[in-house]
């Protein structure tokens, strides 16, 4: 049966753009108030008036998913203002562009810092008030925002494909871990999004970027298919079923996978080099991100 989700509240991480804008946009018009998150206080303004628009309530919380203190001030905000939470969404995190040597501890451990264990923080912070709200009868729902490279590390993006495949390990267990406490668990794996992604991963990166010129899709797209899991859950949400195929197809093929990989690397390394490719590889200015 389909679940009304009119005037359950959720959640959200990295809200103040891309997907997760995009999200909690999508869950005030389908009847949902919105708990946001993220760092930059004057975008997640510009959300919340999107959500009111809806005539949904909203609370904004500026924190970061890398502070225990601040995952557990937006549980204590969201159900402050907006009542029983009935779901979370853990969406914040960033990208890092450099090959694995050359990404330093350092590196490797802020990125597992904000994209996984910031997952876990989220979804720690979380569970009282779900088990609460299971508790009194109703239903709740962790939703998880891994990657379409949770199924496959792609060169220069190893560290970034890592903490996505964590995330989907750890999303695997926990739907089975919260089944018998009626609480249902969804990754979301997006492909390319037209998000600020890109100019984050610039940032960290010193400028170093390169982008494949595939088709991309839109962060109202990947919110769409949220918003269906939460009314029937799913065990993931792939917005592009091509590239879930195609994924599932490699994984039986890992040969060819790896004659695949090696071909973009050395059109990485063209790019790199000057020579040209069919991605992109440019200077911006930087981003905030999106945590």
């Amino acid at each position: 049966m389909s679940r009304d989700l009119t005037d359950r509240a959720i959640a959200i991480t990295g809200a103040s753009s891309g997907i997760g804008a995009a999200t909690a946009v999508a869950c005030a018009n389908a009847g949902m108030h919105v708990a946001l998150m993220a760092r930059r206080e004057d975008r997640l303004r510009d959300v919340a008036q999107r959500v009111e628009q809806a005539s949904r309530r909203v609370v904004i919380v500026v924190g970061d998913v890398d502070s225990d203190d601040d995952q557990a001030r937006l549980i204590d905000e969201a159900e402050r203002a907006l009542g029983k939470l009935s779901a979370v969404y853990a969406n914040a995190g960033y990208g890092l562009y450099a090959s694995v040597l050359e990404t330093s501890d350092r590196q490797m451990r802020d990125i597992f810092e904000t994209n996984y264990f910031g997952t876990l923080r989220t979804v720690h912070a979380a569970m009282p008030a779900l088990r609460r709200t299971v508790e009194a009868g109703d239903w709740a729902h962790v939703l998880i925002c891994s990657s379409v490279l949770s199924a496959m590390g792609i060169p220069m993006y190893g560290a970034y494909a890592a903490t996505k495949a964590a995330q989907d390990s750890i999303a695997g267990a926990l739907r089975a871990e919260l089944s018998v406490e009626g609480i249902a668990v969804t990754s979301v794996h997006p492909a390319r999004t037209k998000t600020e992604f890109s100019q984050s991963v610039r940032e960290v990166s010193q400028g170093r970027y390169y982008g494949h010129n595939t088709p991309m899709h839109s962060p109202d797209k990947v919110a769409r298919g949220i918003v269906r899991a939460l009314r029937k859950p799913r065990a993931e949400v792939w917005p592009s079923g091509a590239v879930k195929w195609g994924l599932a197809i490699g994984a039986t093929l890992p040969d060819l996978t790896a004659w695949f990989m090696r071909k973009m690397m050395r059109s990485i390394r063209r790019t790199e080099d000057g020579g040209g490719a069919d991605g992109v590889s440019t200077q911006v200015s930087k981003s905030p991100g999106t945590r």
